[in-house]
């Protein structure tokens, strides 16, 4: 080999080598600045959860309650209650009907659920998935209304039809279902559907929130939304109304005394 050809050769190996170095320096920087998207996932669905928490049932208020469960059609019985909520953990709800169970109040305090009975004068704790009052609902789906507090949001989706699709599990130390899968409007960031899951993965239920209305004041005014079970045979329709924002003030703090349970009047 020449001395031409060999020098070429050699130049050749270095351009090689230091083209090859600034591609992998420039390839290792762009990896450490790109934010990991998991992690930001989470943040951003977090955001949209509470957002969305925040456009339903204000944080104080008071309101006005009514379930109704129907099966194959037929009506199981209406019931009436009103509430005050003091914060988004602090929610009590007093029976108006039945007749029988007038009077008789749950309370979420934390991440405690009392129930008071006027049939037996008892106070009881009662668990987050018990069944409430023979619905399709649990304690935790009436007493908790605000997901944010007691859910992580594991993954955040976008669909085609600019909707958010947020996989939500319990947070430590808070109880709920296995997994809850809730779809939001993009634009509104209005909740439009959730699916309740067993920690199996068996699905449980379902909710579809119909109707929702606002005030002059830009604050929910009615709240409609239909469970459903898997089959369908079954549903409880959930309306909140004549909801009326609140001053802390404007609640007596003894509504969220459990010892004060059964003496709550409107």
């Amino acid at each position: 080999m020449n001395k031409k050809n060999f020098f070429l050769l050699l130049f050749s190996f270095i351009f090689y080598f230091v083209c090859s170095f600034y591609i992998f320096a420039d390839a290792t920087s762009a990896n450490k600045s790109k934010p990991d998207s998991k992690t930001e996932s989470k943040t951003n669905g977090a955001q949209i959860l509470k957002k969305s928490d925040e456009k339903l049932i204000p944080g104080i208020c008071s309101y006005d309650l009514s379930l109704e469960t129907i099966k194959k059609g037929e009506s199981e019985g209406l019931q009436t209650f009103f509430g005050h909520k003091g914060g988004y953990d602090r929610n009590v709800i007093v029976v108006k009907e039945p007749k029988r169970m007038q009077g008789s109040a749950h309370l979420r305090k934390d991440q405690v659920i009392w129930s008071y009975h006027t049939t037996n004068h008892r106070l009881s704790k009662m668990a987050y998935q018990a069944v409430f009052m023979g619905t399709l609902l649990n304690y935790g789906d009436i007493m908790a209304t605000e997901l944010s507090i007691d859910y992580n949001v594991d993954k955040t989706e976008v669909t085609a039809d600019n909707e958010y699709i947020l996989t939500l599990t319990p947070k430590a130390n808070h109880e709920g279902y296995g997994k809850i899968l809730v779809t939001i409007d993009k634009k509104s960031l209005l909740p439009k559907s959730r699916k309740y899951y067993a920690l199996s993965g068996i699905l449980l239920k379902e909710c579809i929130i119909k109707k929702i209305e606002y005030a002059s004041n830009n604050k929910l005014s009615y709240l409609e939304m239909d469970f459903f079970e898997p089959l369908k045979d079954r549903k409880t329709t959930v309306k909140f109304n004549n909801i009326q924002v609140k001053k802390a003030d404007d609640i007596p703090e003894k509504f969220f005394n459990e010892n004060f349970l059964g003496q709550i009047d409107k």
